[in-house]
């Protein structure tokens, strides 16, 4: 490949991998632009008090404002979470955040071990709403310490 270019072959490898890499980073920032773009234009942009009001019927004070803070870290400027997001499709947060590490940190807040978590009902969707009733469901006495 390198002869082709009149370079050394690990240079123009090198280089092609380079291209295809900034190639991929570029259609993933474009997609979620455009995905953000989308849901900005689908809903009104609560604040951090609207967001909690909102989701004051489903979860608890503390489950609205830990989702308001995990949210807003992937989504601003252009949005601010709403409770009705899907988090994967509308939001775009890569779902091993939301399955590993949202619950991880949850649970060391609330004292408990993440394994003690409920399983996800099959049923629901993915929306921030929902996340927030399942993480209310998680243990709310801390796990003994062995």
């Amino acid at each position: 490949m390198g002869e082709l270019l009149s370079i050394p072959g690990w240079l123009a490898v090198t280089l092609w991998v380079i291209s295809a890499l900034s190639i991929a980073m570029l259609y993933g920032f474009w997609s979620i632009r455009r995905a953000h773009r989308r849901v900005e234009a689908s809903r009104p942009n609560p604040t951090k008090q609207q967001f909690i009001a909102m989701m004051e019927e489903d979860c608890s004070p503390e489950v609205s404002d830990f989702l308001w803070e995990k949210a807003v870290f992937y989504v601003e400027p252009r949005l601010t979470p709403h409770p009705d997001d899907d988090l994967i499709l509308d939001l775009k947060i890569d779902e091993d955040d939301i399955a590993m590490d949202w619950p991880r940190d949850w649970a060391e807040q609330r004292g408990f071990h993440e394994s003690n978590f409920p399983d996800w009902p099959n049923d629901w969707p993915g929306t921030i709403r929902n996340y927030g009733r399942w993480l209310d469901n998680s243990p709310t006495e801390p796990s003994p310490r062995t």
